[in-house]
């Protein structure tokens, strides 16, 4: 069996229409998922920072740090229980010592 490689105008204007169309669909497919693809990042980024802002608690603007035991035992006798202190006026030790620390910080910054 012989088979010619010559063909005629037709058939290789068909082929090259098929090849053309074949082409066209695979970029279009490919531009579809690129786009998908971008899409979804972003989705997942917008959907990611409002997660982050819904889930804000307030250990997210705190600062721990440890006092040792003397200086609470200074400060309770020296500032809180002092005369005319936070304690004669029925001030929380807590928020007492979250006052004087914020004055003290304020005092050093400035």
């Amino acid at each position: 069996m012989q088979f010619t490689c010559i063909q005629d105008e037709a058939t290789l204007a068909l082929k090259i229409d098929q090849l053309a169309l074949i082409g066209m669909i695979t970029t279009f497919i490919s531009l579809i998922f690129l786009v998908q693809i971008r899409r979804l990042y972003q989705g997942g980024k917008i959907t990611q920072l409002e997660w982050d802002m819904a889930t804000i608690t307030a250990g997210d603007y705190t600062v721990e740090f440890d006092i040792e035991q003397q200086s609470y035992i200074d400060w309770y006798d020296l500032h809180y229980k002092a005369p005319g202190g936070d304690f004669e006026k029925g001030i929380a030790a807590a928020y007492s010592m979250k006052v004087h620390l914020k004055k003290v910080v304020e005092d050093y910054l400035n």
